[in-house]
Formats: structure tokens, C-alpha cells, sequence
């Protein structure tokens, strides 16, 4: 299992605790089997949210292209439309 570390940025008012679950909830339902997804983390920071994802994966890079395939499926859904997603790659 790998750890990938993501923050969300560019909300114009800073998030509540209510977006941060949102966030959470959002990748939950986003999450195919192919993901891997095994947790994940959301937390309302004062310019942002940060995101810890833990993601079965045979290496650390195929783990970091398996959350940039999650989130590229909920980009722009929901509260996460708020925020600046990191650069993939």
C-alpha cells in the first residue's frame, strides 16, 4: 500500500469541515475496484483542503497515477468545482 499526498487549493472563502467531508465522500463514490482505493483522508486547512490517499499499488508511481485517475473522474463534481486540483505527472 502507498501513500498519496494531495492539496486542494483556490476555494475563495476558506473550507469548513463540512467540505472537507464532502471531499471525502465525493472520492468514496467516484472509486472504482481498478482505484484501489483503500482509505481516505480529507482536512480543511486555512487555504485549503488536504487529501491523504492510500491506494494498494504494486509501486509508488502506479499508486500516483491511480489517484490521478480517481480524481480526474471528480474534478469539477460537486464542492470540489471550488478547487484547484495539484498538476498531475
Amino acid at each position: 500500500m502507498f501513500v498519496v499526498h494531495l492539496y486542494l487549493t483556490g476555494s475563495a472563502s476558506p473550507p469548513s469541515p463540512a467540505d472537507a467531508h464532502a471531499v471525502q465522500d465525493l472520492i468514496w463514490a467516484h472509486a472504482g475496484p481498478w482505484h484501489r482505493l483503500e482509505h481516505v483522508l480529507a482536512r480543511c486547512e486555512p487555504d485549503g483542503i488536504g487529501l491523504v490517499l492510500y491506494l494498494s499499488a504494486p509501486t509508488a508511481d502506479r499508486a500516483t497515477e491511480q489517484a490521478a485517475n480517481l480524481l480526474a473522474g471528480v474534478r469539477g463534481t460537486g464542492v470540489l468545482a471550488r478547487y484547484t486540483f495539484p498538476e498531475s505527472g
